[in-house]
């Protein structure tokens, strides 16, 4: 630039410039009426209620599944450990669904119920009622835990409750019959013989039992009830957790 030269008067400094459209800023901001904020208010408030419905929707939804698969897998007396193996799930996954951390896909659902007794169907009908505990339980409603063609017998005295904290079976062994090989679970297990004889084999001891005699026993010790004889053995036993 020429030495000569001046800038006129209406060239402004960057500073000026700055100075001027940040007036102009504020001046925009200000122009904003309470109306628009008010409308503005609204909009979020609708959005916000209608996103809080249908999350509320879901997580009542997700504490259903999870709660009445818990009473089902209760009723019969199955620990998340066998209803995972029947199921061909893991035992987190029925945990985390139990625990509504997840939700299970529909054909893991209907695998869960399969081995459950119940159906889809059943299962989200509106009839759905939590069972009350009962004081009385009846030789019917003992819940029998092994396979209709099972030699041995384990029945669960269930009174419905969710809060109890102790198991207790009534147990039938045919003669030669036995448990599966090396049970193993956490807890602890006391029982009577009240008819026959019985043989625990924990780990690589071996107890025999003959008729009044009772034991008490670590279930996280890998263990297998047998009937040696050819006569019926029978057991009441009393177990943590409520489960098996």
């Amino acid at each position: 630039m020429p030495e000569n030269h001046k800038p006129s008067s209406t060239t402004k400094s960057k500073a000026e410039t700055a100075v001027t459209d940040s007036d102009n800023i504020e001046n925009d901001v200000d122009s904003v009426d309470d109306k628009d904020v008010a409308d503005v208010d609204i909009e979020i408030d609708d959005i916000d209620d209608n996103e809080l419905n249908d999350s509320e929707a879901d997580e009542s939804l997700k504490e259903d599944i999870g709660k009445k698969i818990n009473q089902l897998r209760l009723a019969k007396g199955y620990s998340q450990r066998k209803l995972a193996k029947l199921s061909g799930l893991t035992n987190t996954s029925i945990s985390s669904i139990e625990r509504n951390k997840v939700s299970p896909a529909v054909n893991t659902l209907k695998a869960i119920l399969t081995v459950l007794g119940s159906d889809l169907t059943t299962f989200f009908s509106d009839e759905w009622k939590e069972p009350k505990a009962r004081v009385i339980v009846t030789p019917k409603d003992l819940l029998e835990l092994n396979e209709p063609n099972s030699k041995v017998s384990l029945k669960q005295v269930y009174n419905c409750s969710r809060t109890r904290n102790l198991g207790f079976l009534i147990e039938t062994y045919q003669p030669n019959s036995s448990t599966e090989e090396k049970i193993a679970h956490e807890g602890e297990e006391i029982g009577t013989v009240i008819e026959g004889k019985i043989i625990i084999r924990i780990e690589d001891s071996t107890y025999l039992l003959n008729q009044g005699d009772s034991y008490v026993i670590d279930t996280i010790q890998p263990h297998t009830f047998i009937n040696p004889t050819d006569s019926i053995t029978r057991i009441v036993s009393a177990h943590t957790p409520t489960t098996y």
